[in-house]
């Protein structure tokens, strides 16, 4: 288990994704009660982790990756930014990825609301990422939280048309465990 102070800002918006699976982590903000939860992929470990009062960063990579040269990232961030439409930062982080590259794609995946949290899923490709001079390919999870605004990112050191079907069957089972609770509201958001 992992608890630390909130923490936020727009995640690493030169390009960042992420990836993982066991091992239930879960971020708890200073006198706050909300709380996000998933299960790690086996064989990932905690690579980075950076934050303040007001934004949270943390990354995993596979056992023997880095942050700085990795096949497969996960990245969670949990901001102070209560309440904020998880469609339009979505928005707002395809913009930054359109600035930092040109021949960036990206596509809103599903809208909808979970535990009673508006959420939304999102993916962003960049067929050459200048800050690594490789391709990414990422699944984004935005939740918006009474207290906090929190992403689940899962990214791969691939092309588009490397992604195939197990990779998405993968990273959308992964995102679905993804969840945001409050034990002091229980009617609402129940944690299980």
């Amino acid at each position: 288990m992992h608890h630390s102070s909130p923490a936020t800002q727009f995640p690493k918006l030169g390009l960042t994704f992420f990836l993982t699976f066991l091992l239930v982590c879960n971020v708890h903000a200073q006198d706050n009660s909300e709380n996000i939860y998933f299960d790690l992929p086996p064989g990932f470990e905690e690579g980075f982790e950076d934050g303040d009062e007001s934004f949270f960063l943390q990354e995993w990579v596979p056992k023997g990756e880095t942050v700085d040269n990795w096949s497969q990232m996960l990245t969670l961030t949990v901001q102070d930014a209560a309440n904020l439409n998880p469609v339009e930062f979505f928005n707002h982080m395809a913009d930054g990825w359109e600035e930092a590259c040109p021949e960036y794609g990206g596509m809103l995946v599903h809208e909808g609301r979970e535990n009673n949290y508006p959420v939304a899923v999102w993916f962003l490709r960049c067929p050459n990422n200048p800050m690594t001079n490789k391709p990414e390919f990422t699944y984004v999870k935005g939740i918006s939280g009474n207290e906090s605004f929190y992403t689940v990112q899962l990214a791969y050191a691939l092309q588009a048309d490397e992604v195939d079907d197990s990779i998405v069957n993968q990273s959308m089972a992964f995102l679905k465990q993804v969840t945001v609770c409050d034990d002091s509201r229980p009617q609402t958001h129940a944690c299980n």
